[in-house]
């Protein structure tokens, strides 16, 4: 029964039903501000493009900007709803106690591929076996420290996207670690071309996806996001969204989220 609803309300079929008031409360959803792509004021491309997806249902759900290191934390330990662009994969990986069945997850906006970024001038790393004693650059709360395959390299945090290209940049680390395509965004910020890296070596894919605690309201949310992702995927406008925040229109399609048949 509580399927049923859950489906019901997704497609607003229940929109006209008496409803308590606990459930009439808009979903709360966290963001990291990790740079240009999720700005404090509101602004940015995954922002954008959460609001584009669930155009038209503002009343479902109320954003609140933190910083990525205390996202996971709140997701799990406070009233918060859920969380974007966060996959389950990530949370799980950083809260290792926690209950896959606990959480669910969306299709994603865009799929992002975490490479390895050197200092320029300097030789690109294209193997794990690369990184043992070296020190690389990321975002306070990205805990790619709690990748196995890394466990070798020592890290260095820092709080945004920008400050992570200008240590970089400034040569006080081995290598930064940048998804793409949202870094390009800050590359394009700050004037700076692209560091090396080798495209042929990817740390990890992740899906920039919402993830909440499993509930029927959220159930509900999350399926309305993916018939939404369905749509704008089909149509292309998802990919124009992309395009106009600074993607690449040469690789714009290797980020797209691929649709389950």
């Amino acid at each position: 029964m509580i399927r049923v609803a859950a489906v019901l309300l997704s497609l607003g079929f229940l929109s006209s039903l008496p409803i308590h008031a606990e459930d009439a409360r808009p979903m709360k959803v966290i963001m990291p501000l990790w740079g240009p792509s999720i700005q404090a004021d509101g602004t940015g491309m995954f922002v954008d493009m959460f609001r584009f997806v669930l155009k038209g249902h503002e009343d479902r759900y109320d954003i609140e900007f933190v910083s990525y290191d205390k996202a996971l934390r709140l997701l799990l330990y406070s009233d918060v709803d859920c969380a974007y662009p966060i996959s389950k994969k990530t949370i799980m990986v950083s809260m290792k106690h926690t209950d896959p069945d606990q959480m669910v997850q969306s299709l994603p906006v865009l799929v992002s591929k975490t490479y390895l970024f050197s200092r320029p001038g300097e030789p690109v790393f294209s193997g794990m076996d690369q990184l043992k004693d070296k020190l690389l650059i990321q975002i306070r709360g990205e805990n790619y420290n709690h990748n196995f395959r890394m466990s070798q390299a020592r890290f260095w945090n820092v709080d945004t996207e920008i400050e992570k290209v200008r240590v970089l940049l400034e040569g006080r680390g081995d290598a930064m670690l940048g998804s793409m395509p949202e870094i390009l965004i800050s590359f394009a910020e700050l004037g700076v071309e692209i560091p090396p890296y080798d495209p042929g070596f990817t740390v990890l894919d992740y899906n920039n996806a919402m993830t909440c605690r499993s509930s029927p309201k959220a159930s509900a949310l999350v399926n309305l996001f993916n018939q939404r992702i369905r749509e704008t995927v089909e149509d292309g406008s998802l990919r124009a969204r992309a395009v106009g925040h600074g993607v690449p229109e040469s690789v714009v399609d290797a980020f797209l989220p691929k649709l389950p048949h």
